[in-house]
């Protein structure tokens, strides 16, 4: 008897239901996917913006208004209010020195606003404050670190940011009065 080499139909048909079935599994948690990203990006933009703000501090610089007029500022930081605006995040220049925190005396570099940047993400808590609020603020030249409203001993501050659909998906960005920046 000759022997011929091929394929049969259940084996046919077999590769072609697992080639119609693995591409739904996929694009049907694509959504999730791609909230699960917008997460991890707000998360790690956070952290840079806090880098980026000691930074500023760093260099010592005064800070341009909008009519281009250099104002002498005491420091740089960055503003979460959960209590009052879930969804976004000031980056100020601290105009009144020696208060260290953001109030409205301050320059505002830039509003992060998570509704138009990442929709579908929002700002779930912000831990070891009181009100839910804390002011990030950076004084040159060293920079010192300044947090408002921690509660107690604490000595950092973990802004947690959340799905708006399953706010049990979470990510935390956590900073200590040392200057260390952790995105968990």
């Amino acid at each position: 008897m000759k022997q011929e080499k091929g394929f049969t139909l259940i084996e046919l048909l077999v590769v072609i239901a697992i080639l119609t079935v693995l591409p739904l599994v996929v694009v049907s948690d694509f959504p999730r996917i791609r909230l699960q990203f917008a997460l991890s990006r707000v998360a790690h933009t956070f952290a840079q913006d806090l880098r980026n703000t000691q930074d500023m501090a760093l260099s010592s610089t005064d800070f341009t208004d909008q009519f281009g007029v250099p104002q002498p500022i005491s420091g740089y930081g960055i503003f979460v209010d959960m209590a009052a605006q879930d969804k976004q995040y000031i980056i100020y220049a601290d105009a009144y020195p020696g208060n260290r925190q953001y109030d409205q005396l301050d320059f505002v570099v830039k509003t992060i606003n998570l509704a138009t940047d990442e929709p579908g993400v929002v700002i779930k808590d912000v831990v070891n404050t009181e009100n839910q609020q804390a002011s990030i603020n950076f004084i040159p030249p060293n920079p010192d670190i300044d947090i408002t409203q921690l509660t107690g001993l604490n000595r950092s501050v973990d802004v947690v940011f959340a799905l708006e659909t399953d706010a049990a998906v979470t990510k935390t960005v956590s900073i200590n009065t040392a200057g260390l920046i952790e995105v968990k």
